[in-house]
């Protein structure tokens, strides 16, 4: 028989060293594999794990009902730790008191391997703040049972129960305020979904009700664009066929943003379109829908409109204005004019108004440009407006491109300008050519 000596080499029983010895090195396995319960999980433990962890949730009958348990032995170890240190106690006390730390003990221990084996990462657990008072409270039991006075007086360590119920009670809290707070935010997200949803499709409604196209009349040519900056706007253009060939547009834009703009907008624009089929003059619409507005104008807001009436015929435009921006005329020729005039006061303020009627004769290649504040108003980054010289530079350089693609440079231009810049108001915008080939 061979034996191995301390060097790790084979020895032959007589005291010879064996020729064909080889040197074994002995090491030991790291603590993971040496304690069973801090062995990476395998698939079958995962199944144990995920069961253990449902079950001591606190949401969970069985979890709640575990903690409860916890809950009153720590109370009462905590009560019995202090009813002991009382000096004068009679000598019969001594066995309930220790009765009663065996089973406060025996059931801390079992909670403690349930939540190690339930941990996610078992050695993690073990060095955890919640994993060290647990043990810690439990651990003068068993060292008690040594019976030195040294390890004795770590039976006052027992009192880290009080922390460890703090910790329970600060745990279950959080732990009920967490899944509160998620609750209410999942309920907050659907609530959101749900409006957004909603919001989207009143949108598309919103959209919807503005014309698509100009109306096809021989020698003109329109088209128009809105961009809401909020998910519903309080800007409108119009198309309205009228009597006799004619074709009234309107470019407005309601005071705020949001659904209550585009609510206004709405009842502004039925109001509007209704009343023009039976006033010829540009003012007489305005008046009566100014009147109508202030009627039914619960929330106090106003619209700013430009109503005019062509001739598709002879090119005569008749206008009138209530507190909006003067549209531009770009002529054949190049040179860009604002339409005059007298400009009355904003609709949905005050009953009783009057708007002035103004006539323009359109010359052939003529473009008329109606747009909102959206588009001279819209800001850099460097909070800087858009402004009305760029608006007219782009009118004056593309003024010979047919409507719509007028319509879509003049867009491009005040995105490109705003940038990254959020967008400040609606952007709407009405290109009308008369006697064009386009």
């Amino acid at each position: 028989m061979r034996a191995l000596d301390t060097a790790g080499t084979m020895q032959d029983p007589h005291g010879g060293e064996s020729q064909n010895a080889l040197p074994v090195t002995l090491t030991k396995p790291p603590l993971t594999e040496r304690i069973p319960l801090l062995r990476p999980l395998r698939s079958g433990d995962a199944a144990l794990r995920q069961r253990l962890q449902r079950l001591l949730r606190p949401d969970h009958r069985i979890g709640r009902a575990f903690d409860n348990v916890i809950l009153a032995l720590i109370v009462l170890s905590v009560a019995s730790v202090l009813v002991e240190a009382t000096p004068g106690l009679p000598a019969w006390t001594r066995g309930p008191f220790r009765i009663e730390e065996i089973v406060v003990v025996s059931v801390f221990s079992f909670e403690y391997l349930l939540r190690l084996v339930a941990a996610d990462s078992r050695l993690g657990f073990v060095f955890s703040f919640q994993g060290l008072v647990d043990l810690i409270s439990i651990a003068p039991f068993y060292l008690a049972g040594l019976d030195t006075r040294a390890v004795r007086a770590l039976r006052l360590l027992r009192l880290l129960r009080i922390l460890k119920l703090q910790t329970h009670i600060l745990e279950n809290t959080v732990a009920v305020r967490t899944r509160e707070l998620a609750q209410k935010n999942a309920a907050l997200e659907q609530a959101q979904a749900q409006i957004q949803a909603e919001l989207d499709v009143a949108r598309a409604l919103q959209i919807a009700i503005l014309p698509a196209s100009f109306p096809a009349r021989r020698g003109c040519d329109g088209a128009a664009r809105m961009i809401p900056a909020t998910t519903m706007g309080g800007d409108f253009y119009d198309f309205i066929e009228l009597p006799d060939g004619h074709i009234g547009l309107v470019m407005a834009d309601v005071s705020g943003k949001g659904v209550p703009a585009a609510f206004f907008m709405a009842v502004a624009r039925t109001n509007l379109r209704e009343l023009a089929l039976h006033h010829a003059d540009p003012g007489a619409c305005l008046a009566e829908t100014n009147d109508v507005l202030c009627a039914q104008n619960p929330m106090e807001l106003f619209v700013t409109v430009f109503y005019c009436v062509l001739d598709t015929v002879s090119g005569v435009l008749r206008y009138a204005n209530g507190g909006h921006n003067p549209p531009y005329v770009r002529h054949a020729d190049g040179s860009v004019d604002a339409l005059s005039g007298a400009v009355g006061l904003v609709l949905g303020v005050m009953p009783g108004m009057s708007y002035p009627d103004h006539t323009l004769q359109l010359l052939p290649g003529d473009r008329l440009v109606l747009y909102t504040d959206g588009v001279t108003e819209a800001f850099n980054p460097a909070d800087e407006a858009y402004g009305t010289e760029r608006l007219i530079a782009e009118v004056r350089s593309h003024g010979d491109d047919g409507a719509a693609a007028l319509v879509e440079r003049i867009c491009h231009s005040v995105t490109q300008f705003a940038g990254e810049a959020p967008q400040s108001d609606d952007i709407t915008l009405t290109v009308l050519s008369w006697g064009a080939p386009h």
